[in-house]
């Protein structure tokens, strides 16, 4: 029994320096003024690990908390209709996420310019 409340005091120790790194990451990962921030995605045609790519920008940005990017843009890059089908259904699990192609991307930055 001494050796199992050892291990379980261990994991929680683990778990509470995990969350002080992640602290730490927040503290200093984002400027304080108040730009967005935006994570661009490219997904290219027949690109095998586009689920896998997008969901991973998904849980770095809800790891990251308040500061994280505002937004994750899946940016098309000649995507077939599969793999643009996908995306489409991943970024609508996250409010966060959406799919764009080059000119509506193009066009957000000229504006922010």
């Amino acid at each position: 029994m001494y050796y199992f409340c050892i291990a379980v005091l261990a994991v929680f120790a683990v778990i509470g320096v995990t969350q002080v790194c992640r602290g730490i990451v927040q503290a200093v990962s984002r400027s304080r003024d108040e730009s967005e921030i935006i994570l661009i995605e490219p997904i290219r045609k027949n690109q095998e690990d586009a689920e896998f790519t997008l969901r991973s920008a998904a849980r770095k940005v809800m790891w990251m908390g308040r500061f994280a990017p505002d937004r994750v843009i899946c940016l098309d890059c000649n995507m077939d209709s599969e793999t643009k089908k996908l995306c489409s259904l991943v970024c609508s699990e996250y409010p966060f996420m959406q799919l764009c192609s080059k000119e509506e991307v193009h066009s957000r930055i000229d504006n922010l310019l």
